[in-house]
């Protein structure tokens, strides 16, 4: 495969994406516990003991929620490592009013979750008075109106453009710069984008494999999930241009259109067919990936504790 030499200083990020700053929070679950109050045999200084405040499965359940939202976003938006803070996510134009919309549909459902949780606090209370015994404190759990008010959702749209009236020689000087952070991020976006398709396509060849007794691997629903939806994001992801990735896409695109997973595990012949395929996309990808530095990515972003 030839390198399809796309020069990142022609890139326009700023013309064809927008920085979306997406903030989840929650209260704290957790609160740490004087190691006099734990009778161990250990040096004190040594250990961290904590308590959890209260169990509950609506408070996990809206923690399982954000990680969703944040993996959600982060299949639609550019992914640009090093260079953006977490919670900022560069976002391309044409998938703005479909994450617009659905950050609203997850608003509302966290919004019920939260309800739900608020409904039961105070009996979550009396629960942790006889679940933490001498370790309860009641400075702990302040009143239901001041714990729900700490679960904030909120998010904006963010472009960035020099002002026209800057001195002609300060002008000069930061566009300099933007042009320099720019053609990092591009590399970086490209090199993340060809390292995740990679991966994908690496799991999905493994697991479409035979076992040398003739018994097929197991594998699960999502990882023909994961790969229709990086299909389906990835025109609108790739404003990188990189059209080496763009052909190698499209190619396991073909070879996976109309096929399930179902499909997958029952026949025998399209299951061999993907397979040929997809290791043929990986062995390119893997030549493609070591002409570029040895650096690992994620697919998705790390679940966090709050916000």
């Amino acid at each position: 495969m030839v390198n399809n030499g796309n020069n990142p200083a022609t890139v326009d990020l700023s013309a064809n994406s927008v920085m979306l700053v997406l903030r989840l929070g929650r209260p704290g679950n957790r609160r740490k516990v004087h190691p006099s109050m734990v009778q161990v045999d250990a040096d004190p200084g040594a250990l961290y003991i904590g308590k959890e405040l209260v169990e509950s499965e609506e408070l996990k359940a809206v923690g399982a929620l954000d990680d969703a939202v944040r993996r959600w976003v982060y299949s639609r938006s550019l992914p640009a490592y090093g260079t953006l803070r977490e919670g900022v996510y560069r976002l391309p134009l044409a998938l703005i009013d479909e994450v617009d919309q659905g950050l609203e549909k997850f608003r509302q459902e966290r919004g019920e979750l939260i309800s739900a949780f608020a409904g039961r606090y105070p009996s979550l209370v009396e629960s942790a008075r006889d679940r933490l015994r001498a370790l309860y404190n009641a400075g702990d759990y302040p009143p239901v109106a001041e714990v729900t008010a700490r679960f904030t959702f909120s998010y904006r749209y963010l472009s960035f453009m020099l002002p026209e009236t800057l001195s002609a020689q300060l002008l000069a000087r930061e566009r300099a710069k933007a042009a320099a952070e720019v053609t990092s991020e591009v590399e970086e976006i490209k090199m993340a984008l060809r390292t995740g398709f990679a991966e994908l396509v690496a799991h999905a060849a493994d697991r479409l494999a035979v076992k040398t007794d003739g018994k097929k691997q197991v594998f699960r629903d999502s990882m023909v999930a994961n790969l229709s939806e990086f299909f389906q994001f990835f025109g609108a992801r790739n404003l990188v241009n990189d059209t080496e990735l763009a052909e190698l896409v499209e190619r396991a695109r073909a070879t996976m259109k109309g096929v399930t997973a179902e499909v997958l595990r029952t026949d025998d012949v399209t299951r061999a067919s993907v397979k040929e395929t997809l290791d043929q996309v990986k062995a390119e990808m893997d030549r493609s990936l070591m002409l570029r530095p040895a650096r690992r990515f994620t697919l998705e972003p790390a679940a966090t504790d709050g916000s």
